[in-house]
């Protein structure tokens, strides 16, 4: 990490300092000497900030680089382009797969996450658009078949693609009554928007959400009585339990599409099962 100008000036200083050579020069505060220490020091300084900038740009490179690393496989994926009438083929130049017309409009994936597992199992978890959505069929397929294509011999890439994770909240919001017009629109808003900042393939943690909810203005407190989390296809009836009956059973939901929202379910949205209670 690069040093300060004035930690290079004064490391100079102390080495003259202990020069009996020239033990014999004005201590002035003018003295030209302290002038090139200052001059020499910016120098230094500077070069050392230049090394570290290249030292992070070659790092980035290595990283984004190298083959098969998940940092490499996401670069990719995100570079991924998809088109319903005119199917986008790679071609192999020099051993590495590359479309012979690069089109940023048609790389659909906004969001990826690449894991490994044990067993030579990569699984690639995508959203698309800028509010999530999943992949269709014909768009995973030819994901899939890219990053097959792209990836190394002998390990199986899985691409996964689903509809948001659904996060049901029934509490009850203390809030001072003056807000009472807007109290329900702006929580709500702050839930949605706290669950939307969770990053892709994320945890949700009870506490941060808690946090969002009483950082609103007007909101006293907040207690939740009973919060379930579940991916899609899991019906309401068979969520997993974070918060029952005010007891706290776990402390965090780990996103399995990858991102989540309030629930759906017709009377378990957020408007059936928030109750706010003025102050």
């Amino acid at each position: 990490m690069a040093r300060t100008i004035d930690q290079i000036q004064q490391e100079i200083i102390l080495q003259k300092e202990a020069t009996t050579d020239l033990t014999g020069l004005s201590n002035s505060r003018r003295a030209s000497w302290r002038l090139w220490t200052r001059v020499i020091a910016t120098i230094m300084a500077t070069a050392e900030q230049l090394a570290d900038v290249f030292k992070l740009e070659i790092e980035t490179l290595l990283a984004k680089g190298a083959p098969s690393t998940p940092l490499w496989i996401q670069d990719q994926v995100f570079k991924f382009q998809y088109d319903a009438t005119n199917p986008q083929v790679l071609t192999m130049d020099n051993f590495a797969p590359i479309y012979t017309t690069v089109d940023e409009t048609l790389r659909i994936v906004t969001r990826c996450s690449v894991k490994a597992d044990f067993s030579n199992v990569v699984n690639i978890k995508v959203a698309k658009s800028d509010i999530p959505e999943p992949l269709d069929t014909s768009e995973k397929s030819a994901l899939q078949d890219y990053v097959t294509m792209i990836g190394t011999a002998g390990i199986n890439y899985l691409v996964f693609s689903s509809e948001s994770d659904k996060l049901y909240i029934e509490a009850d919001i203390y809030y001072r009554g003056q807000y009472s017009a807007i109290i329900s629109d702006s929580v709500q808003s702050a839930i949605s928007a706290f669950l939307a900042n969770i990053p892709f393939d994320g945890q949700l943690l009870l506490s941060d959400l808690e946090i969002a909810i009483k950082s609103v203005a007007g909101v006293k407190d907040v207690l939740f009585k009973n919060v379930f989390a579940r991916k899609d296809d899991t019906t309401f009836s068979s969520a997993t339990k974070l918060i029952e009956n005010n007891t706290v059973i776990l402390r965090g939901w780990d996103t399995i599409a990858g991102y989540i929202v309030t629930e759906t379910t017709s009377g378990q949205t957020l408007s059936d099962s928030l109750t706010f209670i003025s102050q």
